[in-house]
């Protein structure tokens, strides 16, 4: 089940915020060991300040277990303003049918246990639902920062989508910005692959308060 979270409903919605802003924490400085701004327990930097929409992936029996942030490329994001050498020779992406995701995260416990496949149906419904939400607010493109570790998973999902620039050394990782143009076919293509039957938005008025954040 996937949530949508938008300035329209982020007050009714703090608890799921908290464990979002811990669940980043938990993966992006405990485990990654990055370069994060942490306040307590939580992982937030400026770009949460921005307005932007989070999608969160529920396992059935409701726990937290993946999400990520999208945010106009219009606006403040990590592509353009943070990491613009990964554009390589390509110049800013600054439209409003592209929106960026970042902060792709899966819970630990799940990402660490190999001999299960929630890894899959997480990552899977997070980008199924970036899919549909796109597909109703008329945004045609994705784009994001990730390490080439993910861009192979994203493959294997049926996302393989198109390297911007060249990949390159940021800390500890090689870093590549990556686009997807969303369409019917890869969104059936993703939920093929991962055996998703239906809607994974959990309330489809999301999508209209999605189009107004």
């Amino acid at each position: 089940m996937i949530r949508i979270i938008t300035a329209a409903n982020r007050e009714s919605h703090s608890t799921e915020i908290a464990e979002m802003h811990a669940l980043r924490k938990k993966v992006f400085h405990d485990l990654l060991k990055w370069d994060v701004s942490v306040k307590g327990d939580w992982e937030i930097d400026h770009y949460d300040a921005a307005n932007p929409v989070y999608v969160l992936s529920y396992s059935p029996e409701g726990r937290l277990r993946g999400s990520l942030r999208l945010l106009p490329t219009l606006g403040p994001n990590m592509l353009d303003d943070t990491f613009p050498i990964l554009l390589g020779d390509e110049p800013e992406i600054r439209s409003a049918s592209v929106w960026e995701s970042s902060r792709f995260c899966i819970e630990p416990e799940i990402s660490q246990d190999r001999a299960s496949n929630q890894v899959t149906v997480a990552a899977a419904e997070l980008m199924c639902g970036v899919g549909e939400l796109c597909l109703a607010s008329d945004i045609s493109h994705i784009v994001t920062v990730t390490d080439v570790f993910l861009e192979r998973m994203f493959r294997r999902m049926g996302c393989p989508g198109e390297r911007i620039g060249e990949p390159r050394k940021i800390g500890s990782v090689f870093a590549v910005a990556v686009g997807w143009e969303i369409d019917t076919q890869m969104l059936a293509g993703m939920k093929a692959i991962a055996s998703i039957d239906g809607r994974v938005l959990e309330d489809v008025s999301a999508l209209g308060r999605a189009r107004a954040a």
